[in-house]
């Protein structure tokens, strides 16, 4: 599959690096020189440098043969501009990077169809989801519903009193009737897709597949499950922060720490049930003054990746608070681990997630992660696939795949055993190393 990303960002680099681990044909245009140069070295891919607004460096990335363009720049009308000239050079599909609210909103309705993007994309809102749903299901650090099925992916550290420490993963399936699916397993830096052999030990990072109505008892299993949250302090007002405050007041006492006097004065107006404080969010005096060790979750999302760390290794130090921080930078996130900070998120995967779902179609939830290559995807099972009546121990598939659930065309699912059969219609939940998707679609589309 040929496909142009526009923008060698944050959001455009993680792109490029996921596809091109696909061994897509995948071509970034990017208009800063040495930019361009970083990504061409570590990456299998290929550069052009220029702007995506300009039709002949849209017609040297070949956008005429895309099935997909991803205009991912800051710039939202660089991104407008580059949408609408792919899809009259005759792309296929366009992604656009959307933060501005007054383009996303109703005034920007007419704009949004003369450009004719298939998919709208906002990095901070997308953020700012995934925060709340962190903090939705305590202690988890990572959790990504599936589309259907009403299943769900969570991240968990097995706590040391954990039942299931030192038990093979046969042996829990077999004394917990298949309530979930162990899909990854991190342990001292290095992710497997682990078998029925593997026993499991306290400080692993696993990422299962369960069913949402067994989630907390999932977590209380692992030792895992966080207290009811009823304060919490968000570290930084911009949008991410901004949109967490608010959406939390609705259940929680919240209290917001930014630094900018205006941005903190138009907050104070604009949020009037956020408790809000003007100063830096590294100045330890005054997260101890506002009660820091009383939170239940601390938040910190500002755009300086250092001020989030330090300030969430604090509250970890000096808090039982559940702690979250937003990076941008991926050369950070082993300071996550070591300063016992709880959960790291970036608006690099929660964009791309949406990229990936749009890009691959058949497709419906995408779920990948910072720390590993390992994803999780969902599939539709085509007529006359070879999954089409297959039963799960012939079909097969590399050991870098892993089936987790299989969702009915009525819409109840289960966790996969051996002899589950398959049928048109029904999606499959599995877990897969990129470089393993293309067997895994020779197997489930038509």
């Amino acid at each position: 599959m040929h496909v142009v990303i526009i923008g060698a960002g944050e959001v455009g680099w993680y792109l490029a690096q996921r596809l091109g681990a696909e061994n897509h044909d995948v071509v970034v245009i990017e208009q800063n020189e040495v930019i361009a140069r970083a990504l061409g070295e570590e990456l299998d891919v290929q550069t052009i440098v220029g702007s995506g607004t300009h039709p002949s460096v849209l017609r040297a990335a070949r956008v005429d043969r895309a099935q997909l363009v991803a205009a991912v720049t800051q710039d939202d009308e660089a991104n407008m501009i580059a949408s609408a000239l792919a899809k009259q050079l005759g792309a296929q599909q366009t992604v656009v990077r959307l933060q501005t609210d007054e383009l996303r909103g109703p005034d920007g309705a007419q704009l949004r169809e003369l450009i004719d993007a298939d998919l709208i994309i906002d990095p901070d809102a997308d953020t700012a989801e995934e925060i709340l749903r962190l903090v939705s299901v305590s202690g988890a650090d990572e959790v990504y519903p599936m589309e259907r099925g009403n299943l769900v992916v969570l991240g968990v550290v097995v706590g040391e009193k954990s039942s299931m420490v030192d038990q093979t993963l046969a042996d829990i399936a077999s004394v917990d009737h298949w309530r979930f699916l162990f899909g990854a397993v991190t342990r001292d830096g290095e992710t497997i897709i682990p078998r029925g052999d593997l026993a499991v030990r306290a400080g692993d990072h696993v990422r299962l597949l369960t069913h949402e109505s067994r989630q907390y008892e999932v977590l209380q299993a692992l030792d895992a499950a966080g207290r009811r949250v009823r304060r919490v302090m968000v570290l930084g007002g911009g949008a991410v922060g901004a949109r967490v405050a608010e959406h939390l007041t609705r259940s929680a006492e919240v209290t917001l720490i930014e630094r900018d006097h205006a941005r903190a004065t138009a907050l104070a107006e604009r949020l009037r049930k956020v408790t809000i404080i003007e100063g830096d969010i590294t100045d330890t005096n005054l997260l101890t003054e506002e009660s820091l060790s009383t939170m239940d979750v601390v938040i910190a999302a500002t755009g300086e990746d250092t001020s989030n760390v330090l300030a969430c290794a604090f509250a970890a130090a000096e808090s039982e608070a559940f702690t979250v921080a937003v990076l941008h930078r991926l050369a950070l996130l082993p300071l996550v681990r070591q300063f016992g900070i709880d959960a790291a998120l970036s608006p690099r995967t929660a964009s791309a997630n949406a990229v990936l779902r749009q890009m691959r179609g058949g497709a419906s939830s995408v779920a990948t992660f910072l720390e590993s290559d390992v994803e999780v995807d969902e599939f539709v099972i085509g007529a006359g696939s070879p999954g089409d009546g297959a039963v799960v121990r012939n079909l097969h598939l590399p050991r870098s795949v892993l089936l987790g659930a299989v969702v009915r065309v009525d819409g109840t699912s289960e966790i996969v055993r051996g002899n589950t059969e398959l049928h048109a219609g029904e999606s499959v939940v599995l877990f897969a190393r990129p470089s393993a998707l293309n067997d895994v679609r020779r197997v489930f589309a038509t």
